[in-house]
């Protein structure tokens, strides 16, 4: 019965979500990818942008966060995967489906999974979450996040997107509390509908200097009933201390 609600549960989060992390959810990538380089130019001095080799130095690794194990995704996301009606929504459903905003110079990519409590390990309540830890020359980072909070401005009443080819509707952006410890931060709830099913997802952007880090989490419980659940902050503070 479990497997059945969790393979049900996949089949309307996979329209929704990066395959990246629904791939395990059955039972239970490409790292250091190099994008096109973008970004304006800096008027003053920056810190130079991170390059692959470098993100991977600093992303998470698995032992980091206590009670999350941290893997590589076998599959990725890219803004050709993801299209919107409204041009002016395309940077948050990017954010929101597991891709990154504008052009960064590097991204690299981990995946995290809580640990199931020992008393019930075929539990449901598993948050996934997808990080992405892309770097971007000159002002590059703070547009990512100037064009992500304008885009959540302008579709905060909800938005019809597609994702590797299935249509879906996001009927709820709102933004919540974000962490603290970065330059700048963005922390929203997204609900999203798909296959009949309402799918719960937690979306935190935060700019550390010339490094943006996207975090997009979903909790497999929450695929089966719709019903809200925490985003791991633990994870966030983890990869921001790191990027410090």
């Amino acid at each position: 019965m479990r497997s059945a609600v969790i393979r049900r549960s996949c089949a309307a989060g996979v329209a929704v979500l990066s395959l990246t992390l629904l791939a395990g959810c059955s039972d239970s990538g490409e790292d250091g990818k190099e994008a096109g380089k973008g970004g304006s130019g800096s008027a003053g001095k920056k810190t130079p942008a991170l390059s692959a080799a470098e993100l991977e130095k600093v992303v998470l690794k698995d032992g980091d966060v206590k009670g999350h194990k941290v893997t590589a995704p076998t599959v990725t996301v890219e803004q050709k995967d993801i299209t919107t009606e409204d041009k002016a929504c395309a940077p948050l459903a990017y954010a929101t489906i597991g891709s990154v905003v504008d052009r960064p110079g590097a991204t690299v990519q981990r995946e995290t999974a809580s640990v199931p409590n020992p008393a019930d390990p075929k539990s449901l309540d598993v948050t996934r979450t997808l990080i992405r830890l892309s770097s971007y020359e000159g002002d590059g980072a703070e547009a990512a996040l100037a064009s992500l909070n304008k885009s959540v401005d302008a579709c905060a009443k909800g938005f019809k997107v597609t994702a590797d080819g299935t249509d879906q509707q996001v009927t709820k952006v709102a933004k919540t509390d974000a962490p603290g410890g970065a330059d700048e931060a963005v922390a929203l709830d997204i609900v999203s509908e798909a296959e009949d099913a309402k799918v719960p997802m937690k979306v935190v952007v935060v700019r550390k200097g010339t490094t943006v880090a996207y975090f997009t989490a979903l909790n497999i419980g929450s695929l089966a009933t719709g019903k809200d659940f925490d985003f791991p902050t633990e994870i966030a503070d983890a990869q921001i201390a790191k990027l410090a």
